[in-house]
C-alpha cells in the first residue's frame, strides 16, 4: 500500500469534526476596524505530555480585511497550514465520507469510497512520503510555501514552487493553493503563520488542512460580510478551550488508567510497561499520549530495561541540547534531523519489525530476526538490544513504532534522565542502584 493511499486509509477510519463549529456572537470593540483572531495548531495538554492533531478552535470567524494567526503549539510533530479552492473541493468530498463512513471497519468500507477518496486527493500530495526504500522522506514541493493563482503544487517530491510562487498574498479565496508549507520549530510555543484576508474576498467558509497529517487534520475559516459583529477572541479562546478539553479528557483517562504493571491490550498488542507511549482506542481520536510509562524506573546495575512502543517514539539518553525532528537547513531545504530519527549506538531495527527510522541507514549494526509462536500467527517483534551503557556518551533507540522492543542494560549506578527525540515533553528517569 502506498504512503498516499494509506493516509487516505487512516482518515475514512476516524471520525472527525471539520464542518463549521458554533461561534458565540460578541462584539469586537471597534466593527470597522481589522481584527485578528488566533488559532492554535496542535496543543500540549497541562496534565500530560501529549500531541493534539487538530486546530483550535476548528472554526474561526473574521471578516474581509481581518488577519488569523495559526500559533503551533510545538509538541513535535511537523504541521502545515494548506488552504485553496483544491483544498475546499477535496474538502467538500471527503467530509462527507468521514462521517459517513468514519465509525466503520475497513474491511466494511466499500471499495469504491477509497477510489473517490484518492481522486479527491489527486494532486495535493503529503509533506511526508515514502522514498525507493520504504523510508520516509520530506517532500520540497510541499514543504516549502506555495501560493498559486491556478493549477495545482509541482508533482516531483524535489521540485518546490518557484521564489515567486512562494511569496505569500493575501488570501482571496479564489487562489488554487495557498500552503505555508513546514511551519519551522522556533522555542517552545512554535512559529506563527498569518493569513491576512484580502478585502475583497466572497463571504462564505474556506476550508484548510495539515497536509503532513491528512485532512481529518482540518478547520473552516468563516468570512462574514464587511462590517458584521464577530466573536471577540476571548470568544474565540473560549471555544478553543472547550474543544481541547472535550479532546483532552479521554486523553488523560487513558494515561491515568495505563498498565504501570502487568500486561495491558492495545491496538491489537499485548504489552507490558516499562511503555513508550500509550493511547486511546477511541474512533475518532486524533490525540498522542506522549509519556513513558511509568516515567520512573529503578533497576540495579547490569539489569536490562526492556521498552515497548505504542506510537511512534524515542528512547535517547544524554541528549545534546534539543533538536526538531525536522529542521530547515542554511539553504531552506526541509529534512528530518537524523540524529533524531536513526538510531545513535544503537542496531538498527530489522525492516518491517516495529516501524524502524523514517531515513537514511545510520546505526550500529542489524536486530535479530523475529520468530513466529508455535502455531503460527505474526512474528513476535525481536527485541533490539543495544547492549550496555556506562552513561556518558549520546545514545538513542532511533525513531521505533507499536511493537518495538528496545533492550538497554546499565553498567554504572546512577540517575539517568532520558527523552523523546520526536516529543520533547516526553520524558523519564532511570534509577540504577
Amino acid at each position: 500500500m502506498s504512503h498516499h493511499h494509506g493516509r487516505t486509509r487512516m482518515l475514512l477510519a476516524s471520525v472527525a469534526v471539520l464542518g463549521v463549529v458554533a461561534a458565540g456572537c460578541g462584539a469586537a470593540a471597534d466593527p470597522s476596524a481589522p481584527q485578528t483572531r488566533q488559532v492554535l495548531v496542535d496543543y500540549v495538554s497541562d496534565e500530560v505530555a501529549s500531541s493534539f492533531l487538530l486546530y483550535f478552535p476548528r472554526n474561526v470567524t473574521v471578516r474581509p480585511g481581518d488577519s488569523v494567526v495559526f500559533r503551533q503549539e510545538w509538541t513535535g510533530e511537523p504541521h502545515s497550514v494548506t488552504m485553496g479552492r483544491r483544498v475546499d473541493d477535496m474538502m467538500s468530498v471527503l467530509v462527507p465520507l468521514i462521517e459517513e463512513y468514519g465509525d466503520e471497519e475497513e474491511e466494511d468500507i466499500p471499495k469504491k469510497v477509497f477510489k473517490t477518496a484518492d481522486k479527491a486527493l489527486k494532486g495535493l500530495p503529503f509533506m511526508l512520503d515514502e522514498g525507493p526504500d520504504g523510508a520516509l522522506v520530506v517532500a520540497q514541493n510541499v514543504a516549502q510555501p506555495c501560493y498559486l493563482e491556478t493549477g495545482a503544487p509541482p508533482q516531483d517530491e524535489d521540485t518546490p514552487c518557484t521564489d515567486e510562487q512562494q511569496v505569500q498574498p493575501a488570501f482571496n479565496g479564489r487562489q488554487s493553493y495557498y500552503n505555508s508549507g513546514f511551519i519551522p520549530y522556533q522555542g517552545p510555543q512554535g512559529n506563527e503563520f498569518t493569513v491576512d484576508l484580502a478585502d475583497d474576498i466572497e463571504p462564505g467558509v474556506y476550508n484548510y488542512y495539515c497536509n503532513v497529517h491528512g485532512p481529518f487534520q482540518g478547520g473552516t475559516i468563516t468570512v462574514a460580510e464587511k462590517g458584521a459583529t464577530i466573536p471577540s477572541q476571548e470568544e474565540v479562546s473560549r471555544q478553543a478551550r472547550a474543544e481541547i478539553e472535550a479532546e483532552a479528557e479521554p486523553l488523560i483517562a487513558a494515561f491515568e488508567k495505563a498498565p504501570r504493571e502487568g500486561e495491558a491490550e492495545i491496538y491489537g498488542m499485548t504489552v507490558a510497561p516499562p511503555l513508550a507511549g500509550w493511547g486511546i482506542e477511541e474512533p475518532g481520536s486524533h490525540t498522542s499520549l506522549n509519556e513513558f510509562i511509568p516515567r520512573d524506573i529503578e533497576v540495579a546495575a547490569g539489569e536490562p530495561v526492556d521498552w515497548t512502543f505504542v506510537g511512534g517514539h524515542t528512547v535517547s539518553f544524554q541528549v545534546p541540547e534539543y533538536f526538531a525532528q525536522v529542521v530547515v537547513e542554511d539553504d531552506g531545504t526541509v529534512v528530518f534531523s537524523k540524529d533524531a530519527t536513526q538510531p545513535v549506538n544503537s542496531p538498527k531495527p530489522p525492516k518491517d519489525e516495529g516501524g524502524g527510522p523514517p531515513e537514511g541507514d545510520e546505526g550500529g549494526g542489524e536486530g535479530g530476526e523475529g520468530e513466529g509462536p508455535p502455531g503460527g500467527g505474526p512474528p513476535e517483534p525481536p527485541v533490539i538490544d543495544a547492549g550496555t551503557w556506562g552513561g556518558e556518551e549520546f545514545i538513542s533507540s532511533g525513531f521505533l513504532a507499536d511493537g518495538a522492543k528496545y533492550r538497554l542494560t546499565f553498567s554504572e549506578p546512577g540517575s539517568y534522565p532520558y527523552a523523546c527525540l520526536i516529543h520533547p515533553q516526553m520524558v523519564g528517569t532511570v534509577e540504577v542502584r
